[in-house]
């Protein structure tokens, strides 16, 4: 019986991904997200801060690997532990999302419906990089619009109906806006949002 080599330290697993680059490529396409969403904050001139990650989960039991991942990415981002076991390497401030995961993706592609997600979500990277949404005319509001309604479309597939109702309002909200909201505006707007999640516990 051949001998398997069982990996059993980061560098050793990071070195493997570096001469075989495709493999994380591949790894992506099932274990990988990229996701976007919105924080509610009354700092912000419009109430609304986007904001982009990309994800690789898997079991705590791998951690070497998610640690080896992370290293692959010039340890730009952090591996978390979540709930039951489950582990993630995350990535999420937008100059290295456009100027080295971005890139490796256009070198090394995604195969399948993931090659989609990743083309959805690179337009939402673009619209934060290039700070569309700041400022305080209605083409500012319409580019948050847009990131709104592709996040949306971005996260169909992994349907949550609390995230979809959430997304509903803010696209809803947002549309209705002729100019700056006030405080009141966005607390509104925070309010609309949890009395809808809190009916939703109720069904």
């Amino acid at each position: 019986m051949k001998s398997i080599n069982h990996f059993t330290n980061s560098k050793d697993i990071l070195n493997y991904l570096q001469n075989n680059p495709v493999w994380v490529s591949a790894f992506v396409n099932g274990e990988g997200s990229f996701t976007a969403s919105f924080t509610i904050d009354l700092r912000a001139m419009w109430g609304l801060f986007p904001q982009c990650e990309f994800n690789i989960t898997q079991l705590m039991d791998d951690i070497l690997l998610l640690e080896a991942l992370n290293a692959f990415f010039n340890n730009k981002g952090g591996v978390y532990p979540r709930e039951n076991n489950v582990g993630t390497v995350s990535f999420r401030k937008i100059s290295v999302l456009k100027d080295l995961i971005i890139p490796f993706f256009y070198k090394q592609p995604l195969l399948g419906w993931k090659s989609y997600e990743f083309e959805r979500w690179v337009s939402l990277v673009e619209i934060i990089h290039d700070k569309k949404h700041v400022g305080n005319t209605l083409t500012n509001r319409d580019a948050l619009i847009d990131f709104a309604i592709i996040s949306k479309e971005l996260n169909a597939k992994r349907y949550n109906i609390r995230k979809e109702i959430r997304s509903d309002i803010i696209i809803k909200w947002l549309k209705e806006l002729s100019s700056i909201p006030s405080k009141e505006d966005k607390l509104a707007l925070k309010n609309d949002i949890k009395q809808a999640l809190n009916a939703l516990k109720k069904i």
